[in-house]
């Protein structure tokens, strides 16, 4: 009769080969290949901010031409620098609060029919497929005898960083063409959001204001005379570090 001990040590041999052969074969697997060029991140170009040239800021304009057949018209001719990354250009042009003009270009200068005798208020806000950047306001006079008083021009505003306080100083040049008094509205947006803002000014300055390292600031100031006719100025800028 067989002895059934005789074969169980061969039978565990071949199983335990049989188990490393598996577990060799395991470990000689080659790892999932790694991408080792991944997706490129889609980039953001927000267009710069365009600055104008013409009408001159604060004065009487003085590029223009007569408008045939109706003297009460003046040709105004407008330009302004290109900006960074901008496909094209929104020309604005308000009176008063009113909007006289809007219009878009591909150019950076264009002639404008407007009244005789009038104040007018101006910006360019450049844009492309990523979005739009506001410029700075800006105004002049049309010539000719004004119906009434003239407009203020819309002040100059100016920004000054004190880095040792972490303040910015904010003031203005207000004039008007009539030499009006004037009283100013005062308003400082940060990132969008009111932040400050004063009524009725005589000064053309506001206490320091504590900013945020780059974050993006509004300034609008509203200048009126006597008689109730006002402008707006607005700048808009990156706070330093």
């Amino acid at each position: 009769m067989k002895n059934p001990e005789r074969y169980k040590i061969p039978i565990i041999l071949q199983l335990f080969c049989l188990l490393l052969s598996c577990s060799s074969g395991d470990d000689n697997t080659a790892p999932p290949p790694t991408n080792q060029n991944p997706p490129p991140v889609n980039q953001t170009n927000l267009p710069g901010k365009a600055v104008g040239e013409l009408p001159e800021n604060g004065e009487p304009c003085s590029d223009y031409e007569e408008v045939t057949g109706d003297d009460t018209k003046v040709s105004v001719a407008f330009s302004w620098s290109a900006a960074q990354f901008a496909d094209n250009y929104i020309l604005v042009i308000n009176e008063g609060s009113n909007e006289v003009f809007r219009n878009t270009f591909v150019s950076r200068g264009i002639r404008v029919v407007l009244d005789r005798g009038k104040t007018f208020t101006w910006r360019v806000i450049s844009a492309n497929e990523d979005g739009q950047t506001n410029g700075d306001t800006y105004s002049f006079t049309t010539p000719g005898t004004p119906v009434g008083n003239f407009a203020p021009y819309a002040a100059e505003i100016t920004v000054a960083f004190n880095q040792a306080s972490s303040e910015m100083v904010i003031s203005w040049i207000g004039n008007d063409e009539d030499g009006d008094e004037l009283t100013y509205d005062a308003r400082v947006f940060e990132e969008s959001e009111l932040f400050y803002e004063s009524f009725d000014l005589i000064e053309t300055t506001i206490p320091p204001l504590a900013f945020v390292p780059f974050a993006t600031y509004a300034v609008e100031v509203v200048s009126r005379d006597t008689f109730g006719n006002f402008s707006v100025s607005r700048v808009s800028f990156i706070s330093s570090e």
